[in-house]
């Protein structure tokens, strides 16, 4: 049963199956899989999770690191785990709907093996250009990406993740004349970026923020609003691109089967605690925002982006078998 109708027929009869199980909570500690190696960005958004809700509720949450395969093992720890509602994964669009865009073989099926809790942060992308590239904006860049005889090369922190499927789409859209260059991970790009080897990326909020081997040029960033902390840059939307914004999401997903009273004690637990002060300024530091959902609108969210994968890669011939 496809995501969306799974989640829509499940919050129909979360009131009713809350009133018949109210007294729901873990017998023994939760896990949290995080589907990333330790030190990380995601894991240490992951156990500031688990701490607040520890503090939150009282209840024991564990964080374990499930990495390897670009996060799908992580994925299928939860996806081929118990339907207790105590795995929960901390679902990013690695795990979920590029892999399934692309067509990737995998150990499961994220649509028909887990379940959406609630989509929990929400961070932009930013646009950055080469010290050596001749522009002060975005609308520069653009203009340039389009004129030039010579593809000019961007990098991105892997095939198929987030950073190379929103430049692609950009370039569709704008019909840029740009040549992909992959990296393993930010930090390498950004050396040659500030090298002049590179001339353009996308890259997170959080990867620019961390970053204290130059000065980068950040053009823009993908939201639909100004980022908070980076007030001076405009979005893309706003300087050169209207409309065009992409975000990289996390969320909570559990195996499908789980109990819905399960799923309603994890979604009001987790926006119980981001609601706290103390650790929305942890988030805002990490360059990284709330966006506490609910199942329906967390599902009816990865659909979207799933389609929107699916025709960004359809002309690529993408392979990551």
């Amino acid at each position: 049963m496809p995501i969306l109708r799974r989640t829509l027929l499940g919050a129909l009869a979360l009131p009713a199956v809350a009133q018949a199980q109210a007294g729901w909570t873990p017998e023994r500690p939760a896990r949290l899989v995080v589907p990333f190696a330790p030190g990380g960005s995601q894991d240490v958004l992951g156990r500031l999770f688990a701490q607040a809700i520890q503090a939150g509720t009282g209840q024991q949450m564990v964080v374990e690191n499930r990495a390897g395969a670009g996060g799908i093992l992580g994925g299928e720890a939860v996806a081929r785990g118990p339907a207790d509602g105590l795995s929960l994964l901390l679902a990013t669009a690695g795990q979920t709907t590029i892999p399934k865009a692309i067509g990737r073989r995998m150990p499961y099926d994220p649509e028909a093996d887990l379940a959406p809790v609630m989509q929990l942060l929400d961070s932009p992308v930013a646009l950055l250009a080469g010290p050596n590239v001749p522009v002060t904006d975005a609308a520069g860049l653009i203009a340039l990406a389009r004129s030039t005889p010579t593809p000019l090369p961007y990098a991105s922190t892997g095939i198929g993740t987030n950073t190379h499927l929103i430049m692609e789409d950009l370039k569709a859209r704008e019909h840029l004349n740009v040549e992909h260059v992959p990296y393993r991970g930010a930090a390498a790009a950004f050396n040659d970026l500030l090298a002049g080897r590179i001339a353009l990326m996308f890259v997170s909020v959080p990867s620019v923020l961390g970053f204290s081997g130059g000065a980068l040029k950040v053009v823009a960033t993908t939201g639909a609003h100004r980022f908070p902390s980076l007030p001076d840059v405009p979005t893309l939307t706003e300087d050169a691109v209207p409309g065009f914004t992409a975000s990289i999401w996390t969320g909570l997903s559990v195996r499908a089967g789980t109990p819905p009273a399960a799923v309603a004690y994890w979604q009001q637990a987790f926006t119980k605690a981001m609601a706290e002060a103390s650790l929305r300024e942890r988030l805002d530091g990490l360059g990284v925002t709330s966006a506490a959902s609910d199942p329906v609108a967390f599902g009816a969210m990865m659909q979207q982006d799933l389609a929107r994968w699916r025709r960004v890669v359809a002309p690529l011939n993408i392979s990551l078998d």
